[in-house]
């Protein structure tokens, strides 16, 4: 019988352990709700629901209504790459509006002061999202600048040779 108050005294020193460590912070923490945070805002791009209405001018006029928005600087390119989309578009031809494969773009051709042989640009825009596609040929190489995988393959499907960088589906303005 002598167990009975051994054993209640173990006990009552392990209750007051226990909460001596809760004071001095040494036993099990809390957990506390981690705090909320909200996932960055993603830019959602404006897209102008008439873009289609650009076919017919020129890129530096789409360039000029468009806010700028579809300008090489604002694109994100470099500026050896500005120089180059802007050279290659010289002598631009007016915008058109290419469909297949389920896409719809608005494509700008353009080719160098002294001919496609020169250099060639292509801006797409594809309408239904806004999002560009910047391609360049010249000296410096075949470069997608801006890549987009919907508008190449709505490019490479209209060109004779399903190639976006195609001369032969460049305008071949020469310069006056």
């Amino acid at each position: 019988m002598r167990w009975i108050p051994f054993r209640a005294g173990m006990m009552a020193a392990a209750a007051l352990g226990l909460s001596a460590c809760d004071r001095l912070g040494l036993g099990p923490q809390t957990a506390e709700p981690a705090p909320v945070t909200q996932p960055p805002a993603t830019a959602v791009p404006v897209v102008d629901p008439a873009l289609r209405d650009h076919a017919g001018e020129d890129y530096a006029a789409f360039v000029a209504a468009s806010g700028a928005r579809y300008a090489p600087d604002q694109l994100g390119l470099g500026a050896g790459d500005r120089a180059r989309v802007w050279r290659a578009m010289a002598a631009a031809e007016a915008g058109e509006v290419l469909s297949g494969g389920g896409a719809e773009a608005l494509v700008f051709r353009g080719c160098a002061e002294t001919g496609c042989a020169d250099g060639v640009a292509i801006v797409a825009v594809d309408v239904a999202t806004g999002a560009a596609f910047v391609g360049v040929k010249d000296a410096g190489g075949a470069d997608v600048l801006t890549p987009n995988d919907r508008v190449e393959a709505l490019l490479r499907l209209n060109s004779p040779t399903r190639s976006w960088d195609n001369p032969e589906a460049a305008p071949e303005t020469a310069a006056p």
